[in-house]
């Protein structure tokens, strides 16, 4: 179920860096709905108990060290450099204590850090590369937007502790998943995070694709009788009216459990993930569907963090519950066959033979193409019988698939 939960990751990222952007704007035109939760019991007493022992260096230490982990990882393009980082952290922290206690200088150790951080990857690495600077550089440009969408200020009065902690949480799931995405195949490795980059083209083609569905399904309305239009539109109208209705009754339970914005976002991610995963799990009737559902979104509220501890949490709760319903449906995949959509064609053939194979080329030529055996033995240098031959085995391969 879990062997390309790549996809989960990279949706999860997508996703929250998509609700940044929208939260960023809102904190722009004066909405703050998103401060960080400085009063949390839990956090309270954490920063208590550290604050009465000397345990506080440890812990800012260990934090330390995973962070500079993941991003010596990624500005190298190299994996388990557990005593580089190490190493570097010592570096940092040895440098932290000297510049801010001894010296009292607190403004010098960003950037002495921020240089360090460059020059201690290209020292590992053994060469120059740009690949620090661009990281180091999404790590500073991220720090600030999130203080802000936090509504933390520099000259805010709070517990740092509590403060750096509760920040910590979303840049070290972030920094995370960046690091297992940069080390998976496919996609575009941009910054060390693997990106499913989409062309401007494709967009365009996508789009032009939807409107060609929208007009083919009114063209096909047209043709019904007066009846079967009425039943259409009826039936429009209470699948419309049942959807919310079904989406009331979840902001319901995630009002009750005082997590009604935790909801929006796990609902909103949700659906903002669906394309990338397909076709979600559906029960056989509408009633199971609602009664699992309700069932379904009062547990993940009751599991998710407050937005006040993490932004990140919920995103990926809602994510994978788009992950896990896809995984739920048993796909069903059909033969190939002259003049069948390309599309269905390219998902379909993928999953038994290489795209740009001599066997993909020769089924796209045969299927898609239409062109006759004794032309593609001629340019594939086959014979007829053996071009027959590989476009049935391609075949009863995908009938494999639906056993």
């Amino acid at each position: 179920m879990f062997k390309d939960y790549d996809k989960y990751l990279s949706a999860s990222l997508k996703v929250y860096l998509f609700v940044l952007i929208i939260i960023f704007i809102l904190k722009l035109v004066g909405l703050d709905y998103f401060g960080l939760d400085v009063n949390n019991a839990i956090m309270n007493k954490l920063s208590k108990a550290i604050s009465t022992t000397h345990w506080g260096d440890l812990y800012n230490f260990i934090i330390l060290y995973i962070q500079l982990y993941f991003m010596l990882c990624l500005s190298t393009k190299r994996k388990r450099l557990y005593k580089e980082a190490l190493i570097e952290t010592f570096i940092l922290f040895i440098a932290q204590i000297i510049l801010n206690k001894v010296f009292s200088m607190n403004n010098i150790y960003p950037i002495i850090s921020i240089i360090w951080l460059i020059l201690f990857p290209m020292m590992v690495n053994r060469k120059f590369s740009k690949r620090p600077f661009i990281v180091v550089l999404l790590v500073t440009i991220y720090q600030p937007i999130s203080m802000f969408i936090r509504s933390i200020g520099i000259n805010n009065n709070y517990n740092n502790f509590i403060v750096d902690s509760l920040l910590n949480i979303d840049q070290l799931l972030v920094l995370a998943i960046s690091y297992n995405l940069s080390f998976m195949k496919g996609g575009i490795n941009l910054c060390g995070v693997v990106v499913e980059v989409q062309s401007s083209l494709q967009m365009k083609k996508n789009f032009s694709n939807l409107l060609k569905k929208l007009q083919e399904n009114y063209s096909n309305f047209k043709k019904f009788n007066k009846q079967e239009k009425a039943t259409i539109i009826i039936f429009i109208i209470l699948s419309t009216f049942w959807n919310i209705f079904t989406l009331v009754v979840v902001l319901l339970i995630g009002k009750l459990n005082d997590t009604l914005i935790e909801c929006i976002f796990i609902i909103s991610s949700f659906w903002l993930s669906k394309k990338v995963f397909g076709k979600p799990f559906h029960l056989k009737s509408m009633l199971q569907c609602f009664v699992l559902s309700n069932i379904t979104y009062y547990v993940l509220n009751r599991i998710t963090t407050p937005l006040g501890i993490s932004i990140l949490i919920p995103i990926m709760l809602g994510v994978g519950l788009s992950y896990i319903t896809s995984k739920l449906v048993k796909k069903t995949y059909k033969p190939l066959y002259k003049g069948m959509p390309k599309e269905d064609f390219e998902s379909t053939i993928t999953k038994v033979a290489d795209k740009g194979s001599t066997k993909y080329n020769i089924c796209y030529d045969f299927f898609i193409e239409k062109q006759n055996a004794i032309y593609l033995a001629y340019k594939y240098k086959y014979t007829e019988a053996g071009i027959r031959k590989i476009t049935s085995r391609i075949n009863d391969s995908i009938k494999a698939l639906n056993k």
